[in-house]
């Protein structure tokens, strides 16, 4: 991805998310994958991510939460989804997580959304993840946990 790309990424996770944090730049180096919608005349108007968040970060999401599941188990977390107000109840936010999920469809995988946003947690609900835990506070945001399962589907050999 083109510098000049994560920026636009950058400012756009800046605008949905006031948590982002000084280290926003190394974290989105860092993540499995990005993905990015563009309008029509070429303005970036959402994006999502898979992040590959560490250990000691996913520990305290769990623990936080109440979840029994083993934060071991879940190396990746979908997150900084955002989509521009004008662009929203058009299922871009769905379609971005669809495919993304899609590529990780042997992973576990979690994700967290503050408690007040309810079109998120249908997105996830729609996307086989399941509210775990209580409600927990981060960096001054209320956020619920959420996990989905791998993917695996059993055929015949």
């Amino acid at each position: 991805m083109a510098a000049g790309q994560r920026e636009e990424f950058a400012r756009l996770v800046r605008k949905g998310f006031r948590t982002a944090g000084a280290d926003l730049d190394a974290r989105i180096c860092a993540a499995k994958c990005l993905a990015l919608h563009y309008s029509a005349d070429a303005e970036l108007t959402a994006i999502a991510a898979l992040k590959a968040p560490v250990y000691r970060y996913r520990h305290n999401v769990f623990t936080t939460a109440g979840s029994h599941a083993s934060c071991a188990d879940y190396k990746v977390e979908l997150g900084w989804v955002y989509v521009e107000p004008a662009d929203r109840r058009t299922q871009i936010a769905t379609n971005l997580c669809e495919q993304l999920l899609a590529s990780v469809a042997r992973d576990f995988v979690f994700a967290t959304t503050r408690t007040d946003n309810a079109a998120m947690s249908r997105i996830l609900r729609r996307c086989a993840f399941s509210e775990v835990g209580e409600p927990f506070m981060h960096r001054g945001e209320p956020l619920r946990l959420y996990l989905r399962p791998c993917q695996i589907t059993s055929g015949r050999f």
